[in-house]
């Protein structure tokens, strides 16, 4: 009698115990790859293009100096201009991720690729 009692409490608590605990499902994250970029340098004469159109057309150079990216005229005056705007000017069919001084005071311009 007492095997029988035991048995059944038993059984009884295994099925509580299969029926309590939930199903474990897995978790999934879906993450997107983040978008590849390229980093194109222009020179202080490549970057001039942008300076004669926008800014001043008696501009020589465009350098990016650590106070900012400006146009330099033939008069040694510096004028600022907006780097993304350059990188804009220079790759109008790329989406411009950001803008960055070079060692050489180029313009690096990282775009989507």
């Amino acid at each position: 009698m007492l095997r029988r009692i035991l048995a059944l409490g038993a059984g009884a608590l295994l099925a509580g115990a299969l029926t309590a605990t939930p199903t474990q499902a897995a978790t999934v994250t879906i993450r997107t790859a983040p978008a590849s970029t390229v980093d194109i340098v222009y020179g202080p004469v490549s970057g001039a293009g942008y300076c004669i159109t926008h800014i001043d057309p008696q501009t020589i150079v465009a350098l990016y100096r650590t106070t900012g990216y400006v146009c330099l005229r033939n008069s040694g005056t510096a004028t600022p201009a907006n780097p993304l705007s350059a990188c804009a000017y220079h790759e109008p069919a790329r989406v411009v991720v950001g803008a960055f001084r070079h060692p050489t005071e180029a313009l690096i311009c990282r775009y989507v690729a």
